[in-house]
């Protein structure tokens, strides 16, 4: 505003010094003396009639310049100020803003010192712009190590540390000592929140504290640390203690992955977590996830991987993913393959049956399998025909299953309508494979869902016999028993591989060389693939 008083004024000056010497020199006055601060006084008083519009115009461009000049000198004395006010306010001995400090007696002190051996071997803790600290996350991304207390967009209290540190490069323990006088370490950011406001504030420190950290491989994508960071602040800011530190940006609630989080990298662990169950045991050889796409206002994401297998081929899996009450998950049925390279000469062949001709499938209906209401959340995007206990046959897509009810879309006219059915009226369902789902009502025994289908392969025991009928027991299959794996199937099933490990679910499938384990999980299910040869035990589960 002032600088713009200031040229209108300026411009305005001269405009009418010029209209004034035009006006005197037509008349025959002298038009020097209107180039002399009021030296035209007296001809403009004596002329007043011939000079009074130009006089007045050039008395008002005075004005105009004058008080621009007031205005730029006012701001700039208002700008120094305020300028000055947080450093004559900051009570620390680093003024706000500035990137080198003093360090300071605390530093160097016995009470640090005391305060440090206390904190050796207990979770990270300490003391930061005089709030206490405890870690919920400690990361090193791209360099720096990030240790930040609070689960909001902008942590409540926080420390950056900037390494330039690969993860990948930390093969073994890595160990960084910091005295206050070294001139070369690394810059470290100390942030925290004001009363009342919802940014932080910052103050750096490249020089003046001292710190002695440690780093080394713990697990895939992990890292274990300790820390003792004691820093030149009037507040007498620490840090002392052991921690893990993640090298993404994944976020845990009680060791647990997070799938509610909004980021790349919890759609690459979700996509990650997908193909590793879409392969046989040991036909995986890694996962590398070339793009991800996440549309945050339609929760909505696409993930591009590349996928390498031990027999040397290489696809390319493209999966839509969805964010739903569970979190983020892949959408059933919405997983694309592409070959980029095939296996290797020799080498075993994973076959698509969806890619085999029409004459080597050899389509076969599913025996029926008895279910709880809950555990039709499997079946969640499947197209099924519902039978109520009124006798009723609804068909359409299961679009949620919860504890009382499920929701349903079925087709009227040329759009849909979602319909709840209430889980006392579900008697059955069927799939589109021809497979029936017997649902299990709460007044059913436990032992129902063990009993072999009625397929007259199993006779009943003479009536005359006198002997009391034993407990039925769950049948437990081995790899010595292959025939008896039919009668499994369908079934809620343990599987003990070689090794020792677990997975409970529904045997879909058995195959000459492999079987076939649904697992639910969320809103859907994993399946999951065994050699025959991996296997150590099969055995129902009982209810």
């Amino acid at each position: 505003m002032a600088e713009w008083l200031i040229i209108i004024g300026v411009t305005a000056l001269i405009v009418t010094t010029l209209g004034l010497m035009h006006a005197a020199g037509s008349r025959g006055h002298s038009a020097l003396f209107f180039l002399i601060p009021l030296a035209s006084l007296g001809q403009v008083q004596r002329n007043w009639e011939d000079y009074r519009w130009w006089a007045l115009a050039r008395v008002a461009a005075l004005l105009t310049t004058a008080v621009g000049i007031g205005l730029l000198l006012l701001s700039g004395q208002a700008f120094l100020g305020s300028a000055a006010a947080p450093m004559a306010s900051q009570s620390g001995q680093v003024m706000r803003g500035e990137q080198r400090a003093q360090s300071t007696a605390f530093v160097s002190s016995e009470e640090a010192a005391m305060l440090a051996i206390k904190g050796e071997g207990k979770p990270l803790a300490g003391r930061l712009h005089g709030k206490a600290f405890h870690y919920d996350r400690v990361a090193l991304i791209n360099g720096v190590l990030t240790l930040s207390q609070g689960r909001g967009f902008l942590s409540d209290l926080e420390v950056r540390i900037v390494l330039d540190w690969d993860p990948d490069d930390i093969t073994e323990r890595r160990t960084l000592l910091i005295n206050p006088s070294d001139q070369d370490a690394p810059v470290v950011h100390l942030s925290w929140k004001p009363e009342g406001k919802d940014f932080p504030e910052t103050r750096i420190f490249k020089e003046g504290y001292k710190m002695e950290l440690a780093l080394a491989p713990l697990d895939k994508e992990q890292l274990t640390g300790s820390l003792e960071l004691i820093m030149p602040d009037s507040y007498k800011s620490y840090l002392v203690g052991d921690f893990t530190a993640y090298t993404n940006n994944l976020r845990y609630r009680n060791g647990q992955v997070d799938l509610h989080y909004d980021h790349p990298d919890t759609l690459a662990h979700v996509s990650r977590e997908y193909l590793n169950t879409q392969f046989p045991e040991g036909a995986l050889d890694s996962i590398q996830i070339d793009n991800v796409q996440m549309h945050r206002s339609e929760g909505t994401g696409e993930v591009v991987a590349k996928v390498m297998l031990t027999n040397g081929a290489v696809q390319e899996r493209s999966l839509q993913l969805e964010k739903s009450s569970v979190g983020w998950s892949v959408t059933p049925g919405s997983m694309e393959s592409r070959e980029i390279s095939p296996a290797r000469e020799g080498e075993s062949q994973l076959v698509d049956p969806a890619t085999l001709p029409e004459q080597e499938q050899t389509p076969r209906v599913p025996a029926p399998v008895t279910r709880t209401f809950p555990e039709l959340v499997a079946y969640n995007g499947q197209q099924v025909t519902i039978e109520t206990r009124d006798g009723d046959s609804l068909p359409g897509i299961i679009r949620g299953v919860g504890a009382d009810s499920l929701k349903l879309e079925m087709a009227v006219g040329s759009g849909s309508v979602e319909r709840n059915v209430d889980a006392g009226q579900v008697v059955s369902v069927l799939l589109a494979n021809g497979q029936q789902v017997n649902v299990k009502g709460d007044d059913d025994s436990a032992g129902t869902a063990l009993e072999t289908e009625d397929d007259g392969s199993v006779d009943s025991p003479p009536a005359t016999q006198s002997k009391p009928a034993e407990p039925p027991v769950a049948p437990s299959v081995t790899n010595s028993k292959l025939p008896a794996l039919g009668q499994l199937q369908g079934k809620e099933v343990t599987v003990t591989a070689g090794d020792g490990s677990q997975r409970r679910g529904i045997l879909t499938g058995v195959e000459s060389d492999h079987v076939t384990l649904s697992v639910p999980m969320g809103a859907g299910s994993m399946e999951y693939f065994y050699d025959l040869d991996s296997i150590s035990n099969i055995e129902a589960v009982k209810h």
